[in-house]
């Protein structure tokens, strides 16, 4: 009975919210209920199931808890869901970064436990951070320059976890890699100890990898 209890009031929660959001941002209602379609979760569950995997070493992983950044964090499915259920270690802080200001206004309803950080990611001083894992589930809407320059700021032994995909239908998708093979080959002068996944998503393939600063 108390785990129905408890189901029944996250979806109070999840009702209140959406009708917090429609009242205040309703221009951002398709959009937010996007953000949480089908595609979207499960693209996101499979990082953390594989990233909570990860066998290698990296920046700080033998501190007592470390710092991890989520870059293009829209309205921080991704830092809610990396934030439960990370299990290498403890996390001290998680920062959703994004570019749109209503991201963080809408996400702070939604996640009020996440830190939303409204930037841009080439304003983001990265080398003067304490992130340990930075997080881009977003590398086909952006310059492909920006993603590399991103990567040889930060420093040694950060491990960078990069999600993109075929789909170039989509207006949006400036920078879609034709395969897994092709997303490997783009950053391995950058990153130590990569490892690369593929998920079939039915119209198009996501790929992942992730890898340490060289």
């Amino acid at each position: 009975m108390a785990n129905m209890n408890k189901y029944n009031q996250q979806i109070i929660d999840i009702y209140k919210n959406i009708k917090k959001i429609a009242n205040k941002f309703p221009g951002r209602l398709i959009d937010v209920l996007d953000c949480f379609n089908q595609n979207q979760f499960d693209c996101k569950t499979w990082l953390i199931d594989c990233l909570n995997q990860y066998p290698y070493h990296f920046k700080m992983k033998t501190k007592d808890s470390i710092d991890i950044a989520i870059l293009g964090g829209w309205y921080g499915l991704m830092a809610k869901i990396v934030s439960d259920h990370f299990s290498i270690k403890p996390i001290r802080h998680i920062y959703s970064y994004d570019y749109d200001p209503y991201a963080g206004q809408v996400g702070r309803i939604l996640f009020p436990s996440i830190e939303f950080v409204e930037k841009n990611v080439e304003d983001l001083s990265i080398a003067d951070k304490s992130f340990s894992i930075v997080i881009n589930t977003s590398c086909e809407h952006m310059e492909q320059n920006l993603l590399f320059d991103t990567i040889q700021k930060s420093p040694e032994h950060t491990l960078f976890v990069l999600q993109s995909n075929d789909y170039v239908e989509v207006s949006q998708h400036i920078n879609c890699v034709e395969s897994l093979d092709s997303f490997v080959k783009q950053y391995d002068h950058l990153l130590n100890n990569i490892r690369s996944f593929e998920k079939d998503m039915g119209k198009y393939k996501r790929f992942m990898i992730m890898g340490t600063k060289k």
